[in-house]
């Protein structure tokens, strides 16, 4: 038997003993890509019928989105957050938890949030980017020293400058069908952005990021740790 046919029969082994806890240690790693996608759905299905608690150790955290109820998400050894899966993505704990889930990844800015006149602003090495009162008061009375993050869906692309956006060039493009992955340098800072189909940009061209203030993310820079 191959690495895959012995996982899935050692599954099935387990499963006949109708034991109250299942534990699964990367139970899909040696299948090729598309059975994996397939037994995955296949798993959630029949977790969802025999309703056996079920532990899923995982790397890969696409099976622990589509999969999980509750993820623990640990690094080297430590809890770092423990949530649903819309939790863990919209509401990060920590750097590490921001970074780690989600495809492509959240971008990180290094600067600092300052008042100028009774309005708030983020500034970086590359950019100065005004800031919503409520945030930049919120963000302030922590720390001023920050990382802020947002993903690469909540950012558009625009081909003209408007108050509060932020200029860069076109790095790389990457069409993925349904979505396209432009990269972006900021200075020296490279961004992913989330666009349409069919969108008329190429390596050099100059842009301008719109970013949704809503959806942006500030951590301490010293400790990692969320703000918002």
């Amino acid at each position: 038997l191959s690495g895959g046919q012995q996982q899935r029969v050692a599954l099935g082994r387990a499963l006949v003993k109708e034991p109250d806890v299942l534990l699964l240690d990367e139970p899909l790693s040696n299948l090729d890509a598309k059975l994996r996608v397939i037994m995955r759905a296949e798993l959630k299905k029949l977790q969802k019928e025999l309703k056996v608690t079920t532990i899923y150790v995982t790397h890969d955290q696409v099976e622990a989105m589509s999969m999980a109820d509750k993820i623990a998400v640990m690094n080297a050894g430590r809890l770092q957050q423990y949530a649903e899966p819309s939790e863990l993505y919209n509401k990060p704990a920590n750097l590490f938890v921001a970074g780690f889930i989600g495809s492509p990844p959240m971008n990180f800015v290094e600067g600092s949030v300052r008042e100028v006149n009774g309005e708030y602003y983020f500034d970086s090495e590359h950019f100065k980017l005004k800031l919503p009162s409520e945030i930049g008061e919120l963000v302030s009375s922590r720390t001023s020293e920050v990382i802020m993050g947002f993903r690469p869906e909540n950012a558009k692309i625009i081909k003209e400058e408007l108050p509060s956006t932020i200029q860069g060039k076109v790095y790389v493009v990457e069409p993925l069908g349904k979505d396209v992955i432009v990269n972006v340098k900021i200075g020296e800072i490279l961004v992913k952005i989330l666009a349409r189909p069919g969108i008329e940009i190429a390596p050099g061209q100059s842009i301008w990021l719109q970013l949704n203030m809503s959806k942006i993310h500030f951590f301490e820079k010293h400790t990692g740790k969320a703000i918002i």
